[in-house]
């Protein structure tokens, strides 16, 4: 198994992660920086399923790149969960504002 596959994979889906929060920056629209990571997140939930469907039906398909795929769908998730925790605790702190 390639780590360095992985970690390079881990490291592009961080940078499309900035990329999308720097482009919702200029947007100003925080609302379709989460669409659009959510969508990120479950492409990549489906194309994990399918390759480990694809090798669990006995199809030609490299370990690592299903591995690189799980890896991948994982972090998304994570990061996604990562931000909606932080967007929970933000209202939680305006909310506990005096007024």
């Amino acid at each position: 198994m390639d780590v360095m596959k992985i970690g390079s994979g881990m490291a592009a889906s961080l940078a499309k992660v900035g990329a999308a929060a720097s482009d919702a920056s200029v947007a100003g629209n925080f609302g379709d920086v989460l669409k659009n990571m959510m969508s990120q997140t479950v492409q990549a939930q489906q194309q994990a399923s399918s390759l480990t469907l694809a090798t669990a039906s006995g199809d030609s398909v490299a370990m690592q790149d299903v591995v690189a795929a799980v890896s991948k769908a994982e972090l998304t998730l994570q990061t996604l969960v990562t931000v909606r925790d932080r967007a929970v605790e933000a209202y939680q702190e305006i909310i506990r504002m005096p007024v």
